[in-house]
């Protein structure tokens, strides 16, 4: 079967589709024909070989596959070949074949195509998780909101109640963001979105700040942050770390905190899952996909790294 591997740590060109072994399933696995994979910004991380984790080359990347059941193993009960089916890929999902755990697998409902699915493993998870102590009321910063992770947020945190700013770095991903529900969407590269997020709040700040862009703009965070607010830090786009004063945390009561979806417990997972299929079933959640070719990997990689996408950018590996 066709894979995509990485077998150097470095650019995009790094990215070689090479010939291999089709997996095969254990026996509580299922080996699944993938139709989609997701393709998240930790993914040109890992390839650069700046992730919180580095991979044992040669590596397939893609943690999320949709598609179809090709085989079952030997201890899989309900769930049959042919069916439609959203996974964690065990094997590495850029591939035309993948394996998951059975207790992973999800049937897809026939309105959910396969690249909408690949949304709600990492960013669907991540945005419930990152909301999971808000409050119905309180006012809320997004940041890249026009993101895979940011325009499910914005949706979810609108529903839970929310006031919702939104902030994205240009005119088109700005008026995603209001079609999204957002109450206000602000540019972010424009000086004065500062004065913007507190003129939205009427002076007090936002209790909620979703932080994901890194370097010089983490400053700037705190100054929107209203007394006791908490800001969540879940990536760097910009590839920059920031350092903060702790004690400059102490002039209101802020918080920082840090997310990362794999320390999430495994009944949180389900829950939100359920949450999200819900939300979508009945229609409060428009996932935005921007699709690439099993060939055109590299430029998908480049489109992320550039901030040139919306939504959630999916990998099409096979029908």
């Amino acid at each position: 079967m066709k894979a995509i591997r990485v077998h150097e740590l470095g650019g995009s060109d790094k990215l070689s589709i090479d010939e291999i072994e089709k997996p095969t399933p254990k026996a509580d696995e299922v080996l699944i024909k993938v139709a989609a994979a997701g393709i998240n910004y930790a993914d040109t991380m890992m390839r650069a070989g700046n992730y919180l984790t580095k991979p044992d080359l040669p590596v397939v990347l893609g943690y999320e596959v949709a598609g179809t059941i090709e085989e079952t193993g030997a201890e899989v009960s309900k769930l049959q070949k042919g069916q439609r089916v959203l996974a964690t890929a065990l094997s590495g999902g850029y591939a035309e074949y993948a394996t998951a755990k059975a207790a992973t697998v999800l049937p897809l409902p026939d309105e959910l195509g396969y690249g909408e699915a690949t949304a709600l493993l990492v960013q669907g998870l991540t945005a419930l998780g990152l909301l999971d102590e808000a409050k119905a009321g309180q006012a809320i910063l997004i940041h890249a909101a026009a993101g895979g992770v940011g325009s499910l947020l914005v949706q979810l945190a609108k529903h839970k109640g929310l006031k919702v700013i939104g902030t994205a770095s240009s005119e088109q991903k700005l008026q995603l963001v209001a079609d999204l529900g957002a109450d206000f969407a602000i540019n972010y590269s424009e000086p004065d979105w500062m004065d913007e997020v507190l003129t939205a709040t009427d002076g007090k700040g936002v209790d909620w700040l979703i932080e994901m862009v890194g370097g010089e703009i983490v400053a700037k965070n705190l100054k929107v942050l209203a007394k006791h607010g908490t800001m969540w830090v879940y990536g760097a786009a910009s590839g920059e770390d920031f350092k903060v004063s702790v004690l400059s945390l102490m002039a209101k009561n802020h918080a920082i905190r840090g997310y990362w979806l794999m320390n999430e417990s495994v009944e949180n997972r389900i829950r939100f899952t359920k949450e999200l299929l819900e939300n979508f079933g009945a229609g409060r959640l428009k996932i935005q996909v921007t699709e690439f070719p099993f060939e055109k990997v590299k430029d998908a990689h480049d489109a992320i790294e550039n901030r040139k996408t919306t939504g959630k950018v999916v990998l099409t590996v096979g029908n």
